[in-house]
């Protein structure tokens, strides 16, 4: 799986995924479903986003991605998808939580993170 299968979906799409990815369901036939995984998708990003930021935040090889401006999003999600890979997270997940980030643009992501712990 990579972030480009994902690139076309749109952030409602990305979060029901993301939501069914994490109940260990699939995406649901039904629009209440879908619904239902997007807004558990939502929430966990958002509840999960302190942990995200300090993986991809402080991450050597991330540190020259987040100096530019004008960076290429679909490297930095590729980039931010091989971090969330090492860090233990499904392929999946992975790659739609790239995808997220990227979309957000790694500055913006960054520029509340935590300090290092």
């Amino acid at each position: 799986m990579t972030v480009e299968a994902f690139w076309d979906s749109s952030d409602d799409e990305l979060f029901a995924r993301l939501g069914a990815g994490l109940l260990g369901e699939g995406l649901g036939i039904s629009p209440d479903e879908q619904e239902s995984h997007r807004r558990f998708g939502m929430t966990w990003f958002a509840n999960k986003r302190r942990d995200l930021q300090q993986i991809v935040c402080h991450a050597e090889v991330m540190q020259g991605l987040l100096g530019t401006s004008r960076s290429d999003r679909i490297i930095d999600a590729a980039a931010v998808y091989e971090l969330l890979q090492e860090n233990g997270h499904d392929p999946v997940n992975a790659a739609v939580l790239a995808v997220l980030i990227a979309r957000v643009g790694l500055g913006a992501f960054c520029a509340t993170a935590p300090p290092k712990s």
